[in-house]
């Protein structure tokens, strides 16, 4: 019986991972860019965004690094005991891991394609740092 469940439960996580969704993620991790580090689209290069690649993911061309831009973002912050933890998944920066390889790599081509549709939006207005807030955006994050 735990065997069905865990199977239905993996079933609907797979059939979770979809375009809008990954849409949904990268908004919220682009919201807490403008506010981190406004300007941060005109400094990505769509052409060569892949989230799979650590260092051609978005952290990684702003940053050098996937997990050092983590630190810099401030999305993991060890300095002092978090108010709240905002998960790399959830702000669409990482791919779901858990449910296989095949899973995890659409899950990348995903991201890979809402990121560019992120960063393309904001060069075309300009990328206003006081822009309205993101419907999608994380809780406390503009």
């Amino acid at each position: 019986m735990l065997g069905r469940l865990r199977q239905r439960r993996r079933a609907r996580r797979l059939a979770a991972l979809t375009l809008d969704a990954a849409r949904a993620r990268a908004s919220r991790g682009a919201a807490l860019l403008d506010d981190r580090d406004p300007g941060w689209a005109s400094r990505v290069d769509p052409g060569s965004l892949h989230l799979s690649d650590g260092s051609a993911c978005v952290l990684g061309q702003l940053w050098g690094e996937y997990r050092h831009g983590l630190g810099r973002a401030r999305v993991l912050d060890f300095s002092s005991a978090p108010s709240r933890f905002v998960s790399p998944v959830d702000l669409g920066f990482q791919a779901v891991g858990d449910l296989g390889d095949a899973a995890e790599a659409l899950d990348y081509t995903y991201l890979t394609r809402a990121w560019r549709d992120e960063v393309a939006g904001r060069r075309a207005v300009g990328e206003a740092p006081n822009a309205a807030p993101s419907r999608n955006a994380a809780p406390g994050v503009r």
